[in-house]
Formats: structure tokens, C-alpha cells, sequence
């Protein structure tokens, strides 16, 4: 499959990780990828995901709760990370052709 979305109940799946519910960073959404290509049975090596480029921002930037990120990896492919209005966590994966 060329795209898949992967959701996670945050605070139920990464309640130790200081981002948890607390904005982002690389070491997160690495977490979060690592996590969701398990989660699909992805047959990749997924504990060597080398993030390639890695952005977060706000597409309403007054708001934080619209801040989304995109992170390119060398293999499987690139990611859409964003978090939904109540407690889960998307991960959307997007397969390089």
C-alpha cells in the first residue's frame, strides 16, 4: 500500500517521552515512526530509519494545535505527523516509489 494512517492514543502509548501531549521534536517523531511501521508490519530494518529532513510548523500559527510535521526519511518513505483536537497522534506514511 502506498499510504497508510497510523493513530495512537498518545498518553496511553508514549506517557514517559517529555513530548507526549508537549509539542515535538526529531527524537519524537522518530519514536512515533519507528512505532507506526511496526504497528503495520512494515518489512523494512525499522530500527534504522535515518531521518533525512524533519519540519514542524503551525498552518494556523495561533494556534499550536494545528502544527504539523513532515519528515523525510532515506527508506521507507516520508511521514505527515499532527495531532488530533482530543488525545491521539496521527502518523501518516507515505511510501517513496
Amino acid at each position: 500500500m502506498d499510504t497508510q494512517t497510523i493513530t495512537f492514543v498518545e498518553f496511553e502509548n508514549f506517557p514517559n517521552h517529555p513530548n507526549c501531549e508537549n509539542g515535538w521534536s526529531e527524537d519524537y517523531a522518530k519514536l512515533l515512526i519507528n512505532k507506526a511501521l511496526e504497528e503495520i508490519e512494515h518489512h523494512s530494518d525499522i530500527t534504522n530509519v535515518v531521518i533525512t529532513k524533519y519540519v514542524c510548523r503551525a498552518i494556523d500559527e495561533t494556534n499550536l494545535s494545528t502544527e504539523v510535521c513532515y519528515v523525510e526519511t532515506e527508506q521507507p518513505g516520508f511521514f505527515y505527523i499532527m495531532r488530533d483536537m482530543v488525545a491521539s497522534v496521527n502518523v501518516v506514511y507515505n511510501r517513496w516509489d
